[in-house]
């Protein structure tokens, strides 16, 4: 490659090689040509995810393969971030894929004519089996900075629907952004990696600019449910919160706290959806003694929260007044729900 591209793909692989054909095909297709792109093998043990990359290394000068000991998802990509040259990174999760016009038409919002934007975000569909469904921001199509980015710094968190879509896909982002904030990264953030280094680069950003249009499609892979407890989601919920928190006061954002404590809560619903529908023995005694938990109950009861969800209400319900009846209630829905959409 003569020149430094000026996009970076960077795509984390394992074990995926049933899905990753269609994604390299869709970016291999786009007519923009200056990019290079760096497939992760996050040490893939099904025999086929790492000789398929290399055959696309093979295959096209611009492709690049680091094969690296298993790490989990985001050190693969801050591998990738690592050994990229292009001023602007795009990160594709190896299941999904994207319109091939997709980075023509983001690449083009940072030219001096757009002021350089440092984010641009397309809107996004989610694929599921034969469903989809198109997730829009809640911030109006266009470029925002000044006062105005500033009003939606003030409200990236505990929303009940993302101001900004706070994945690192879909995007294309400054490579400056990310690196000067790999190191707020936490490796033990298991739940909302993404939010790990969107966050610090959103706070950062002067310019961002959000399309309309979804030239993402995010695959869901139905994947069994653990009948357990799981404790680890409390631990992550908190670290992740209490993480976010640290990144945005470092950042003079002056709700930081606020915010963080609505998402924590945000995710304290999710919490509580995937143990009763869980519904292994005792579920409803070990989530009414979460509930009951002096932290939490307080955080519960102090923290304001909009929810205008009809499923969210319900659930917030019985998060400020846990009761094995109200949480047996609550479980019935879900389940049903569950049943009728299987």
């Amino acid at each position: 490659m003569d020149k430094t591209p000026d996009i970076a793909v960077i795509i984390p692989v394992y074990n995926t090689a049933e899905y990753l054909p269609k994604c390299m095909e869709n970016v291999l297709a786009s007519k923009f040509k200056s990019m290079e792109i760096i497939l992760v093998d996050d040490g893939s043990t099904d025999g086929k995810s790492p000789l398929l990359c290399d055959d696309y290394a093979k295959a096209d000068s611009r492709v690049r393969v680091i094969h690296k000991e298993n790490g989990g998802l985001q050190s693969a990509w801050i591998a990738g971030v690592r050994a990229s040259t292009a001023s602007y990174l795009s990160f594709i999760d190896s299941d999904d894929w994207l319109d091939s016009e997709f980075f023509e038409e983001l690449f083009a919002h940072t030219s001096q004519a757009y002021k350089s934007c440092e984010i641009i975000s397309s809107d996004y569909i989610i694929e599921k089996q034969n469903e989809r469904k198109e997730v829009h921001h809640m911030v109006s199509c266009g470029q925002h900075f000044g006062e105005n980015l500033d009003n939606i710094k003030l409200r990236l968190l505990g929303e009940e629907q993302r101001t900004v879509v706070l994945s690192r896909c879909m995007k294309l982002i400054s490579r400056k952004l990310i690196t000067d904030n790999l190191h707020y990264c936490d490796s033990a953030i298991r739940l909302g990696e993404d939010v790990n280094i969107t966050i610090p680069a959103l706070c950062d950003c002067k310019r961002l600019y959000v399309t309309d249009k979804c030239y993402y499609h995010y695959r869901t892979v139905t994947t069994s449910i653990s009948h357990s407890h799981n404790t680890e989601m409390l631990d992550n919920i908190k670290l992740l919160c209490d993480t976010c928190c640290t990144i945005m006061e470092d950042k003079n954002i002056q709700n930081a706290r606020e915010q963080a404590d609505k998402e924590a809560l945000r995710l304290l619903f999710v919490y509580v959806k995937n143990e009763l529908r869980a519904n292994y023995k005792g579920v409803l005694s070990t989530v009414k003694n979460t509930l009951e938990e002096q932290g939490i109950r307080n955080k519960v009861i102090v923290t304001k929260l909009d929810v205008n969800n009809k499923a969210n209400k319900l659930i917030y319900f019985g998060m400020r007044h846990p009761s094995k009846i109200i949480l047996k209630l609550i479980q019935t829905v879900i389940l049903a729900y569950d049943k009728k959409t299987n």
